[in-house]
């Protein structure tokens, strides 16, 4: 029966064909021209198709957009396939105005057609011209043409770039010159990319991370990079807003979704005993799930570990003291419906359990007062943590408006134990101090958020957000001071404190369009912040029966009021964008101290701010410059005029006189693309200037000196830490940027160089002075992409460091080099990595370290996808090095050592699906 269906189904067709054209191609593009392809469902109101104009191939993910009046639609071509291949969009919709079409791809000229109500309907065919300025300049590497530009477009051509058969999105990337990741963020052309978009379809919205670990590089064609208007933007109409990055991924497989996920788990121990003296178990278990539609995403993640040697593989560098106990869930919900209505939910926990301990010598410069002054610090603490949080975040756009709001609700649970020595030498004088401490803390967050954007004329758009914030804490523990050398040293404490925050502020804001290019905003702030912070300190060292503590305990509220007025004025004419702006703000503060005594410190800020903002060129040169002054609000603790003597050796105390900061900065750079050569070259530079500079000052006692504003006797060898203003801080650095594809070697070569320069007021005793430093760092980085069999990684970093005082001057210098070697051979894999670390300053020689590492780590796929894994490895196979860094402030320099955790073996299965 079947045989005879099919049969009178060819026969149809014969006849159907129109008999005045001869047999051949005219006769099937005739064909073509009448064919509408089966729909057993409701049929599309309107079909496009998209193909080349020359030779009539289908253009497959080109992008289509179909807006009128308020709505808009976007998607891409897909497949479809009856006598040949073509490239269609469906679109169901019912338009009672006029639709604007329009489809764009790379390499060809955007079609623009706008059609009546009743004219967009049927089939609607799209023929579109190759550009060939477009393609004008290409860069060729092997037979591979790895970087176009198009327009203001940068392709980059996948198949030029190799990776390994289990690299995800990010190595590729890595490869890709002018392109970054860091903090898990993508960056190009020194901009971030702010939608990272796939066959033209948001799988992702504005969580860009996600592209990164959910698609694969096998799966890559090519990577557009361009800049556009955000969705927001082109719903107000405001074409004179700045720009944004956006990727653009074009995949082989033209799926519709990203679905995908891993379970895993390791097991490990120490080859040696370690600072416990036994050999530690460790292990990890994690499993994720996720799901990227176009309608929004899923997302589950779940790890326990005791010490995190899950990237064993990855062949960790980390140094630890110490293992640490972890587990921590997640769970992110989107719900998207195009750019007009965004839902998403998170909710995440973590617990965790760490010990640590440290060592630390502090070593200040002579003066006047002493010849030789160091304090060394050893200390261990346990620490313990349950966290909980839940966010939720809604934005609808509906014609010109746009309404969004924001929640979130954390809870955080924690424990400190704590023991710390201290031992201090001022010439011939030592002075000792033993402490032991626990605290409990217990804090909760509420923060809401609305806001609300409406074009309310062709010209103006209005703007209106409110905000609050409820964040109640409580903390109590205990300090003891057991061993102290001098008596009145001796502390010991019972503390129980507790604290609330209400916060809440409003924003309206004002813009109004001139002409096509230029618009002028304007925008009021005010926000309340009312804060209360007590703290009920008993003494029991003198009496048994615990009497309270004058100097420890307080009780104070601060109501803060803040206004603030902007205006700026924004100019864009083609690839010229500009914006000036001047504001000012008012800090209205008023403190109470209602322990000991009771008073009111009131105070008044005012500060003007100036901002001004370039940016000139396209995607292959860009110059930029900014220049904006913003003001530091002062920390309220900074303005208490009560002492903290919780430890006798360091006193710290308020000053209720500060003035409040203001930091002028400024910077520019120039990124130039070249694309015959593959590379990307960049300069930036910057500056800034701190008016109402506040530095420390430090008073350090040789005797018994009694304080009466505090009514404390600080006792031989304490020392009082206050803060005042000074005169300016200034800092000048620069960064040189340059990466390239090397064409014989198929792989990416990253150089950059980082000058930085400081001056820094502080103060010794009452004597002013100024620090200054010199910094210079230089970077080197190898990516190869010229197999899919083998990947090397080499890293190369170099910080030189001067540092000069009224009496000292000191250096340092640090070299760390990283290289890794994976292999993929069918189904065997491995990896094998080194670092080697170099560091010495020239105040301390003993402190020069060589360190170096060797991992390694193999392992076999089984399944026939390769989604079973299994592998052993074994984590610094040569030695056991120590870490050692030194810190410069003013007057003193810190050195520190940590102790590498020791080699271990491991065990990892892993399977992903």
């Amino acid at each position: 029966m079947t045989r005879y269906i099919l049969l009178i189904l060819a026969l149809l067709g014969f006849v159907g064909m129109p008999s005045a054209h001869p047999a051949g191609n005219h006769a099937l593009q005739s064909f073509a021209l009448s064919y509408q392809p089966m729909n057993f469902g409701r049929p599309a109101r309107t079909v496009v198709t998209v193909e080349d104009k020359e030779t009539h191939d289908p253009l497959l993910g080109a992008t289509v957009s179909i807006v009128s009046r308020a709505d808009t639609l976007r998607d891409t071509t897909v497949k479809e396939d009856f006598y040949r291949i073509m490239a269609v969009y469906r679109c169901d919709r019912i338009f009672r105005d006029s639709v604007d079409l329009e489809v764009t791809y790379v390499g060809y000229k955007p079609f623009k057609k706008r059609y009546g109500n009743t004219g967009f309907r049927g089939r609607i065919e799209v023929k579109m011209e190759v550009d060939e300025q477009s393609i004008a300049q290409v860069v060729v590497v092997g037979q591979q043409v790895a970087m176009v530009f198009r327009g203001d477009t940068t392709v980059y051509n996948a198949g030029a770039f190799k990776t390994m058969a289990d690299d995800r999105f990010a190595e590729l990337l890595k490869q890709l010159p002018g392109v970054e990741i860091k903090d898990n963020k993508i960056y190009a052309e020194g901009q971030e990319v702010k939608r990272v978009l796939i066959d033209g379809k948001n799988l992702f919205g504005s969580k860009t991370s996600y592209a990164l670990t959910d698609l694969e590089a096998s799966d890559v064609r090519s990577v557009r990079v361009y800049e556009d208007f955000s969705p927001e933007a082109k719903r107000l109409g405001d074409n004179t807003a700045e720009k944004e990055k956006v990727m653009d991924v074009e995949t082989k497989s033209k799926r519709g979704y990203i679905l995908g996920g891993n379970l895993e788990g390791t097991l490990g121990a120490s080859l040696e005993r370690d600072y416990s003296g036994r050999h530690e178990i460790r292990h990890s278990e994690a499993g994720s799930f996720y799901r990227n539609t176009e309608r929004g995403n899923w997302r589950l993640e779940a790890s326990n570990s005791k010490d995190n040697i899950r990237q064993g593989e990855g062949v960790s560098f980390d140094s630890k003291t110490t293992p640490t106990k972890q587990t921590d869930a997640q769970a992110d919900y989107t719900l998207r419906r195009g750019d007009s209505t965004n839902v998403s939910t998170a909710v995440r926990f973590g617990r965790s359990r760490q010990s640590s301990t440290g060592s630390s010598q502090t070593e200040y410069f002579p003066t006047e007062a002493y010849a030789l002054r160091n304090e060394e610090s050893r200390n261990e603490s346990l620490s313990k943590s349950l966290s909980a949080e839940i966010s939720n975040y809604v934005n609808i756009q509906r014609k010109k408006k746009v309404f969004g709001a924001m929640t979130t609700f954390s809870i955080d649970d924690g424990s400190t134990l704590g023991h710390s020595r201290t031992q201090q030498r001022i010439d011939d004088e030592k002075t000792r101090t033993n402490l032991n401490s626990n605290s409990d803390r217990r804090n909760i967050r509420l923060n809401v958020s609305i806001f609300f954007h409406s074009k309310i004329s062709e010209r103006s758009t209005l703007s209106f957000n409110v905000s609050g914030k409820y964040a109640p804490g409580d903390r109590d523990g205990w300090r003891v001071d057991t061993t102290a050398s001098t008596p009145g040293l001796q502390v010991k404490l019972r503390n129980d404190g507790d604290s609330r925050n209400y916060s809440f502020g409003a924003n309206l804001g004002y813009r109004y369009k001139l002409g096509k290019k230029g618009s002028v905003n304007a925008s009021y702030n005010f926000s309340r912040d009312y804060a209360r912070s007590k703290q009920l300190a008993v003494d029991f060292l003198s009496d048994p029966q615990g009497v309270v503590d004058t100097v420890n305990s307080y009780h104070y509220t601060t109501d803060t009021y803040t206004h603030s007025l902007q205006t700026s004025l924004q100019y864009r004419s083609g690839d010229v964008w500009i914006m000036a702006g001047l504001g000012g703000v008012l800090y209205d503060i008023a403190r109470s101290e209602r322990f000991p005594k009771e008073e009111r410190f009131p105070r008044l800020f005012f500060q003007l701010n100036p901002t001004v903002y370039l940016s000139v060129g396209k995607s292959r040169k860009r110059f930029s410059f900014n220049l904006a002054s913003f003001p530091q609000m002062i920390p309220l603790d900074a303005l208490r005029s009560t002492l903290n003597a919780t430890n006798p050796l360091s006193l710290q105390a308020g000053n209720p006189g500060l003035k409040l900061q203001n930091d002028l900065s400024g910077s520019a750079g120039f990124q130039f693309t070249d694309v015959k050569k593959a590379l990307s070259f960049s300069v930036r530079l910057n500056g800034s200037y701190t008016f109402n500079y506040i530095t420390q000052r430090r008073t350090l006692f040789l005797e018994d000196t009694y304080l009466p504003q505090y009514d404390y006797t600080a006792r031989k060898g304490a020392q009082l830490t206050t803060q005042a203003n000074v005169g300016g801080n200034y800092n000048l650095g620069g960064r040189v940027s340059y990466s390239q594809q090397i064409n014989p070697l198929r792989s990416t070569l990253n150089v950059s160089v980082n000058y930085g320069f400081s001056q820094t007021p502080y103060f010794t005793g009452e004597d002013l002075f100024h620090s200054v430093r010199h910094s210079l760092g230089f970077g080197f980085g190898f990516d190869s992409g010229f197999s899919s069999k083998v990947k090397l990684n080499i890293r190369s970093n170099t910080s030189m460091s001067s540092y000069t005082t009224q009496k000292e001057t000191a250096q340092e210098l640090r070299e760390q080099l990283t290289a890794r070697v994976d292999l993929r051979f069918g189904k065997y894999f491995g990896s094998v990595g080194t670092l080697y670390e170099f560091y010495c300053n020239s105040r301390s020689h003993a402190l020069t370290r060589h360190n170096v590492i060797l991992n390694a780590s193999a392992g076999r796929k089984f399944g026939k996808e390769n989604r079973l894994g299994l592998s052993a490895g074994v984590i610094d196979i040569l030695n056991r090095p120590d870490y050692a860094t030194t810190s410069f402030d003013t007057d003193y320099i810190v050195t520190s050592s940590t102790s590498y955790l020791g080699r271990y073996g491991y065990l990892r299965v892993a399977y992903t699906f």
